[in-house]
């Protein structure tokens, strides 16, 4: 395998997001929905994003590490602006949550500038960004990977 040609699938699940989301994609009128709907449009998009990780990231830092959390991050975002644009957002309040929580690891990640932290660490300082940035990289991929279970509207416990 060429270097780099790991990118190429996720740059292609970015733009394919981003367009399919402008588009009105999935099939979906604008409507309420059944609960279901939200879980079947997005599961499969949020674990392709996470799958999509190329193999140049290892340590959570770096530009590859970085070009995955941001393809996580694009999803989980437009994820955020179509529950935040639905009549029934009150009943996803955790998948609300759970957005809101990778973006702002996400943007603690790029304004701790981990794409340009080495994987091998000579000082304390370095060895000190590396453990936070990795760390950052473990929460949104972990954050990403439980928002799948949380797309289902809670149930209203007050008529």
């Amino acid at each position: 395998m060429r270097a780099g040609t790991g990118l190429k699938p996720l740059v292609a699940l970015v733009v394919c997001g981003v367009v399919a989301t402008a588009a009105g994609c999935g099939g979906s009128d604008g409507q309420g929905g059944d609960s279901l709907e939200l879980e079947s449009k997005w599961h499969g998009r949020i674990s392709d994003a996470i799958e999509a990780k190329p193999e140049a990231c290892q340590g959570g830092v770096g530009g590859a590490c970085e070009t995955h959390v941001a393809a996580v991050h694009a999803i989980t975002e437009q994820l955020r602006e179509e529950v935040e644009a639905r009549p029934d957002k009150a009943r996803y309040q955790a998948t609300l949550d759970g957005t809101t929580t990778i973006g702002t690891d996400y943007d603690q990640y790029t304004t701790e500038l981990c794409a340009t932290v080495p994987e091998i660490t000579v000082d304390a300082a370095t060895s000190e960004k590396f453990a936070t940035c990795s760390g950052l990289y473990t929460t949104i991929i972990t954050g990403a990977t439980d928002l799948r279970q949380n797309l289902r509207p809670a149930e209203e416990s007050a008529g």
